[in-house]
């Protein structure tokens, strides 16, 4: 059983109330791409453009514009394929974090995409480029792209996870060239909260999750907030969520793992939010040699 670790002190108990909610079923059709697009500058008439679909999601291009939407979360991704992390050779864009959120916020406002109440900034994330002469006695780095990530808030709680965030993507003249969104629409209240589990809890439910491993986990962030799942996970419920972050060491040192635990933060919480871990099967002898 592996053991667990604390470095450093644990979070407070959460104070104050909070709510359970029902998301809805994502609406993912020809009809809501091709609307979408439209908000993006795109025709997207009935004969225009090219529209692909898979399993996972549908994809509209027209001419160098793409416009993905999941299925399962409804999450988008929409790129300009002839500016988005394209390098021109010469050109770098010097941009601090305040001017990159307030580019990003016009931008989300402008296409809709969330209410300023309900973003915060929460990092800036920077594509540089090296280049060097013959050499190397000469080097030069250049930013040619931010992307600049806003969190999602829900009753002024931040939202954690793969989702609930906003990504808006600048070139070197600060112009968006694409965007990411996953950002589940709420139905209504499922259940008020009673009271908070405490962090320990939570550690002992992470305890529990990873005891069949082997080895150390040394805890070295936990954070509060709602949970928000990725592209391609179908969540029904949004609430309150401890994410412990950790390193899982094994005995003899020669493996390191970053791990990832969610525990609801409600006593009355709905089901569980990491899932089970899955069992090893048991391989099948290899018949003997004749």
């Amino acid at each position: 059983m592996a053991e667990i670790k604390v470095a450093g002190k644990l979070i407070s108990t959460p104070r104050g109330r909070a709510r359970i909610y029902r998301l809805k079923a994502p609406s993912v059709n020809e009809k809501a791409v091709r609307a979408l697009a439209q908000r993006f500058g795109m025709q997207a008439g009935a004969k225009s453009g090219t529209l692909k679909s898979d399993a996972d999601k549908l994809t509209y291009s027209e001419g160098h514009l793409e416009l993905t939407m999941y299925r399962a979360s409804g999450g988008i991704r929409f790129i300009d394929r002839t500016r988005w992390q394209v390098d021109d050779g010469k050109s770098s864009l010097k941009i601090n974090d305040a001017a990159a959120s307030r580019l990003a916020q016009n931008f989300v406002r402008k296409h809709k995409l969330a209410l300023s109440a309900e973003t915060k900034f929460l990092k800036a994330a920077r594509l540089h480029v090296g280049e060097a002469t013959e050499g190397g006695k000469e080097a030069s780095d250049r930013t040619i792209d931010v992307a600049v990530a806003l969190q999602r808030l829900v009753d002024k709680i931040p939202v954690d996870g793969p989702g609930g965030k906003v990504i808006v993507y600048l070139d070197h003249e600060g112009q968006a060239t694409g965007l990411e969104r996953i950002w589940r629409e709420i139905a209504g209240v499922h259940r008020r909260s009673k009271s908070y589990r405490t962090p320990q809890n939570a550690l002992d439910d992470a305890a529990a999750h990873f005891r069949a491993k082997q080895g150390v986990i040394e805890v070295q962030e936990m954070r509060f907030g709602y949970f928000e799942e990725g592209w391609r996970s179908k969540q029904q419920y949004l609430q309150p969520a401890y994410v412990i972050i950790g390193m899982l060491t094994s005995r003899d040192r020669s493996i390191r793992k970053r791990t990832i635990y969610v525990a609801p933060a409600l006593s009355n919480a709905v089901g569980h939010i990491t899932p089970p871990l899955q069992r090893k099967r048991p391989q099948p002898a290899r018949p003997a040699a004749r």
